[in-house]
């Protein structure tokens, strides 16, 4: 299955014997390349296929955001967090978008998530008032990315992604 040691744990909690063909080549690509794109339907396991690997990537002695996961929805967003919370890992995770307080979401931040999950305009907004630092985040995923765009988050997303990016090419 999995090099890391508490993926077999994470599975059992999830109540996964194994991981399907796509799961493996994504697990096995994201902590091997620099930037993957994983295309497959809906239903595969796309959301399992980056979080599995997120979790072997993070580090447990960095205290802040290491994952940055942008979302068109907060559907979405609320969906990849159960996810998360059900893999049973220590890691904290934040899900932040609009319609709701973002005074509540500032006062989460203040004890900063290892995964931060978001809208394109919650988080350009989170961004823009520095209610999260950027200069541990190493890896972000833009889930439907294309959905994000459609919905008109073109400029959020250029803006995240140059902030984000000029984090993670200052080390």
């Amino acid at each position: 299955m999995s090099r890391n040691p508490f993926s077999n744990n994470v599975l059992l909690n999830l109540g996964i014997s194994s991981l399907n063909k796509m799961q493996e080549v994504a697990q096995h690509a994201i902590l091997n390349e620099a930037n993957v794109l994983l295309l497959s339907p809906t239903g595969s396991g796309k959301t399992l296929a980056f979080l599995l690997p997120i979790f072997q990537l993070l580090e447990e002695e960095v205290k802040g955001v290491q994952c940055l996961i942008l979302v068109p929805s907060r559907e979405l967003g609320l969906q990849i967090e159960q996810v998360w919370k059900k893999m049973g890992t220590h890691y904290k995770v934040n899900t932040c978008y609009g319609g709701h307080s973002i005074d509540i979401e500032i006062n989460n931040l203040s004890n900063p998530p290892a995964i931060l999950i978001g809208t394109p305009g919650r988080i350009a907004d989170h961004l823009d008032r520095g209610s999260f630092a950027t200069e541990n985040i190493k890896t972000y995923v833009l889930d439907e990315f294309d959905k994000s765009l459609q919905l008109g988050f073109h400029e959020e997303m250029s803006y995240i992604i140059g902030k984000i990016t000029r984090a993670i090419n200052a080390f």
